[in-house]
């Protein structure tokens, strides 16, 4: 028997971008866990400590992703997948002017290519493993800027659709907090800048999840 739909109301999407939201952060979960097995912090890691830091962090934040598509595909029927939604000239535009100055931006703080730096850091072992996870990431990022931008349209509603809520508040949650976790002041104002982004490149995209997440994922990697 196929399941019933649910009619979905607007504080389901505030919680399906809550629920991404504490998906990124429960990596700090995992790290305290991690300190007191292996008892160091994370930047002592082995090479085999952090290629499994990074596996089981990926798997914590599939599982979250997974649960977030099913509550909002099987439970309440939203095609969140739709192919249809195509950006406008216009979208690609400001898509290409947000990757491109944020990727010159990035090579500016790291005095390089970030993937030439991080293989170089970490080897070609590590170097797999670090950018699969950040793939993981860039999913919840996606899905919490979608769904967070979708309750605030529904909840605000003028014209509310040209405003990136769903970036803003990624910004103000998953970017602030590399305040507190990241002693280089200069990437926290980044990484804000890039939860702001993605929200943006969403609605430029036209809420087409895959070229948000390709988006995202771009925007993370390189």
């Amino acid at each position: 028997m196929a399941m019933k739909k649910r009619e979905i109301q607007t504080p389901v999407f505030f919680l399906l971008g809550a629920l991404g939201l504490i998906g990124l952060h429960l990596e700090y979960a995992v790290l305290a866990v991690e300190k007191l097995i292996f008892s160091k912090d994370y930047n002592e890691f082995t090479i085999t400590e952090s290629v499994t830091h990074w596996i089981v962090v990926c798997v914590v934040w599939g599982f979250i992703g997974l649960i977030m598509f099913y509550i909002a595909a099987r439970v309440y029927g939203l095609n969140i997948l739709k192919k249809e939604n195509k950006p406008s000239s216009r979208g690609i535009i400001v898509m290409v002017m947000l990757l491109s100055s944020s990727i010159g931006v990035k090579y500016l703080l790291l005095g390089g290519w970030q993937m030439a730096v991080d293989f170089k850091r970490e080897g070609w072992f590590q170097f797999i493993f670090l950018y699969i996870y950040y793939l993981f990431e860039a999913v919840l990022l996606t899905f919490g800027a979608m769904f967070l931008q979708e309750g605030c349209e529904r909840l605000i509603k003028i014209k509310s659709e040209y405003i990136p809520w769903g970036g803003t508040l990624l910004a103000l949650t998953w970017g602030i907090i590399h305040f507190l976790t990241n002693f280089d002041i200069k990437m926290a104002i980044f990484y804000t800048a890039v939860a702001f982004f993605i929200g943006c490149a969403h609605l430029a995209a036209h809420k087409n999840l895959y070229i948000s997440y390709a988006f995202a994922a771009i925007l993370i990697l390189i």
